[in-house]
């Protein structure tokens, strides 16, 4: 069987395969800016918050490797399935 057939017969198996497994918020973001610059980040205008969302989904976009990510999630998973 192909992946792409197992994929689909996986996805056969649960309620939602279309489930979010992980976001972030423009409101993750405005909490980080927050814990940076405490009480300066009052002074932030529309703009400047519009900017940080575009460098954070720039950054994410250049330096997020999600087939990292998942094969430190799956390694994670499997110590815990065979406990």
């Amino acid at each position: 069987m192909a992946p792409e057939e197992i994929v689909t017969t996986l996805c056969g198996k649960l309620p939602d395969p279309g489930e979010v497994v992980y976001v972030v918020t423009m409101r993750d973001l405005l909490a980080a800016i927050v814990r940076r610059m405490q009480q300066d980040s009052l002074h932030l205008t529309a703009e400047d918050l519009l900017l940080a969302r575009d460098e954070a989904q720039a950054v994410f976009g250049h330096y997020l490797n999600e087939h990292e990510l998942f094969d430190l999630a799956l390694d994670q998973w499997e110590i815990v399935r065979h406990l």
